[in-house]
């Protein structure tokens, strides 16, 4: 069965936050942008999920909680809730996406990402836990900056 998409529920949080556990990525905030959450749903089950932050007055968003269950990896679901998140910040006004990785950089760039530096984030874009992490550990844990085009 083909995975549907579907905007994420407070119900889904603890689903979420386990998918985010089994890829190492953090779940930090994520209920404040639970609006801009998509999960992927087969079977009962959540299978993927990935989100956007978006940020007062700003026409810049940060790609972030993206994560597909193993075994669906490499099935083309990756990709579609990558389409969701970019056609959603289109539909909010969202003109540059930006977003950290450690073992995704390839995936993401086939995507048209391209590496990009802390500078190069908006001061809006700024306001995330992740950016702030990223900039007092990101480069220990490699962690890597992308931005692109929305």
């Amino acid at each position: 069965m083909t995975p549907a998409l579907r905007p994420a529920t407070p119900d889904d949080v603890l689903a979420i936050v386990a998918l985010l556990a089994a890829v190492q990525l953090p779940p930090n905030e994520l209920e404040d942008h639970l609006a801009h959450v998509v999960v992927a749903e087969a079977d009962g089950r959540i299978v993927g999920c990935g989100g956007l932050e978006v940020y007062p007055d700003c026409d810049a968003g940060l790609v972030r909680s993206m994560a597909v269950e193993e075994e669906l990896r490499g099935s083309g679901l990756g990709a579609r809730i990558l389409e969701w998140v970019g056609a959603h910040a289109r539909s909010l006004g969202i003109k540059e996406l930006f977003l950290f990785t450690m073992h995704a950089r390839d995936f993401y760039a086939r995507f048209g990402y391209q590496d990009a530096t802390l500078d190069e984030f908006p001061e809006c874009a700024r306001r995330s836990a992740q950016y702030r992490f990223v900039g007092l550990h990101g480069g220990e844990w490699g962690v890597v900056a992308m931005r692109r085009e929305a």
